[in-house]
């Protein structure tokens, strides 16, 4: 049985998309994924799920760079929607990243779980499952 029934994925590399979807899949990790290519896309999926009053995703797995609207740009709108949210889901970057700014600026984001290091993989999700297990008791 799947941890999770809904992971939101933004990102716009069509190799990372796919490697994130093999590992979801090959360890039953959520039963479905939606994808969204920039922010601007993910934002206006979450107010469309608010509006109809639809559940949000459990998991965001967010990248940073993105054209239209990147990932700091999604966080800041993000975060002004949390007052119609009755669950926040968990959000964790995935990164390729080297820069310590990056973890300073996520690490300013009360919504940010963590950054992952691209690419996805089972040890992620381990420790995602084993957090979220956690949180639930």
């Amino acid at each position: 049985m799947s941890k999770f029934k809904n992971i939101l994925l933004v990102e716009d590399d069509a190799i990372t998309k796919l490697v994130c979807e093999r590992i979801i899949k090959i360890y039953d990790f959520s039963e479905n994924i939606v994808f969204k290519e920039n922010g601007k896309e993910a934002i206006d999926y979450i107010q469309e799920l608010l509006t109809a009053q639809q559940p949000l995703p459990e998991i965001i797995f967010l990248d940073i760079n993105m054209p239209v609207m990147n990932g700091w740009e999604f966080l800041k709108e993000y975060e002004k929607l949390l007052t119609q949210c009755s669950h926040t889901p968990q959000i964790f970057i995935l990164s390729s990243t080297a820069n310590p700014e990056d973890f300073v600026s996520a690490n300013s984001f009360k919504t940010v779980n963590s950054v992952l290091a691209k690419p996805l993989t089972k040890e992620h999700l381990d420790n995602i499952g084993g957090r979220s297990e956690i949180n639930n008791k």
